[in-house]
């Protein structure tokens, strides 16, 4: 995925996310979705791809439209 790619469905998660109910759960993806962003081009973004798919699997419907493109991002 090219780095604008990425900046894209970056902002696309993000907005997605914030239009999820306010609360706890919603705080913590935004946060996920922080750290992932900051670690583009580490060892540890895998892990934060990871964490933000299982932590969203509650919400399933909130990022299914973006899991393919979430998953061409593991390693």
């Amino acid at each position: 995925m090219t780095e604008h790619g990425h900046k894209r469905l970056i902002a696309e998660l993000r907005a997605a996310i914030e239009t999820s109910p306010n609360g706890e759960r919603r705080e913590r993806l935004l946060a996920i979705l922080h750290r992932l962003e900051q670690s583009h081009g580490t060892e540890s973004f895998g892990d934060h791809v990871k964490a933000l798919i299982e932590e969203a699997e509650v919400d399933a419907s909130l990022i299914a439209p973006f899991m393919s493109r979430l998953s061409s991002l593991l390693p």
